[in-house]
């Protein structure tokens, strides 16, 4: 029930925010729907404090808030139908008429509840963009005029406030001054927490193939190099396996592009299949893929052995037929077998000897290797033998 509850609510929070591309935009969207269920349980908060007083003004103050339920209650429902811009100012003026109504109705100046202009006054650089700066500075200074005159000038209560006594008196100010400064605190952690969010979930996408849902050529050349580095402390082996399909244009051809979207998420869940957590699969673009391998062991042959068994692993795999279920011109389902094999190329690499563009290109030259040996095969890179191969030859080659 308690998580049923969260969900409606993290739900109901974010009206408005799916229809937006923008994450600016998002999270102002969300702040303005934070805002009005901080208002609607603020109002409900002295309501209840205010009815178990007794005390006729402030009764008064909480009919004169029943409208206010209703306004504030429409903004998340104007955000959701795509007026974005109306439920900002709806809800920064509404609030603001809210608490001025209570000030000179009933509550004057007299229990701090003009604090609350000071809030108002700054959060509309949260609700508005930036480019809307005449809304922000409007709303700055309206809220801040209307706090200077009730602080400086003053507006006189309801005589029967005076019946509260000094200690109901102090508790309402105090009340009213804290919820006012930690509701302007929570908003403003509240859009750090949001912003942050958003630009780890941007990093994320900026480093994923988004067919797939690999990570891309980026972000696979940002691992290999760590990996690199991490080498070269360690001693520890590792491979660049790159991988190309041999039949994939046919299917594409024949059968058009979603055929051969389906066809790069299943290899791409293939190949994902036989690595090791600690690995990493990329797609490269096209039907090209790039697996690197990490921590194969100090010793060269062993390392060379661990790297083809798993090269070997990817080729059979991925040489199994595929099905895959497609549209029809017509719109009906069909299924489609099809072959597709690999050709692979290995490239081994320790400490920091080689660039991750050098390694990758030995492991793309041994792949074309491969396709020039008949396809749905791995190649290893070979050349004259290299420094790094054996610590024990001279420095001189």
């Amino acid at each position: 029930m308690p998580n049923s509850f969260m969900t409606g609510l993290l739900k109901w929070l974010r009206w408005g925010c799916d229809g937006v591309e923008s994450y600016s935009l998002q999270r102002k969207i969300f702040h303005v729907n934070v805002a009005a269920l901080i208002a609607i349980l603020s109002m409900a908060f002295f309501a209840v404090f205010n009815a178990l007083t007794g005390n006729p003004a402030l009764i008064r103050s909480n009919l004169l808030q029943i409208p206010f339920y209703f306004i504030v209650l429409v903004v998340p429902w104007l955000n959701r139908h795509g007026q974005a811009g109306m439920a900002r100012w709806v809800l920064s003026l509404s609030i603001t008429t809210a608490v001025s109504t209570n000030i000179w109705i009933a509550n004057g100046s007299w229990l701090d509840l003009h604090f609350y202009f000071l809030l108002f006054a700054l959060v509309g650089v949260v609700f508005f963009p930036i480019r809307q700066w005449a809304s922000i500075v409007f709303l700055f200074v309206l809220n801040a005029s209307l706090f200077i005159y009730c602080e400086y000038v003053g507006v006189k209560p309801d005589p029967t406030l005076f019946l509260l006594g000094e200690n109901m008196t102090t508790m309402f100010r105090s009340a009213f001054v804290s919820t006012s400064l930690f509701t302007l605190l929570f908003i403003t952690w509240l859009g750090e927490y949001v912003a942050n969010r958003n630009e780890r979930e941007l990093e994320e996408l900026s480093g994923m193939d988004m067919l797939t849902h690999l990570p891309n050529r980026r972000r696979m050349e940002q691992r290999l190099a760590e990996t690199i580095a991490v080498s070269e402390r360690t001693g520890q082996r590792g491979a660049v396996l790159f991988l190309d399909l041999d039949n994939f244009k046919p299917l594409n051809d024949e059968h058009g592009h979603a055929a051969g979207d389906l066809l790069l998420q299943e290899v791409a869940q293939r190949i994902s299949g036989c690595i090791r957590k600690m690995d990493m699969a990329a797609r490269f673009g096209g039907d090209e893929f790039v697996i690197m391998l990490s921590e194969l062991g100090q010793e060269q042959e062993g390392a060379r052995q661990r790297a083809a068994q798993v090269a070997e692993k990817i080729r059979i795999a991925l040489a199994e037929p595929y099905l895959l279920d497609i549209s029809s011109a017509g719109g009906d389902r069909e299924s489609v077998k099809h072959r597709c094999s690999a050709s692979i190329g290995v490239e081994m690499f320790v400490g920091g000897a080689m660039s991750e563009a050098d390694i990758l290109k030995r492991a793309d030259a041994a792949m074309y290797q491969s396709k020039e040996h008949g396809r749905n095969k791995i190649s290893f890179h070979e050349e004259k033998r290299h420094v790094w191969d054996n610590p024990e030859l001279p420095t001189v080659v």
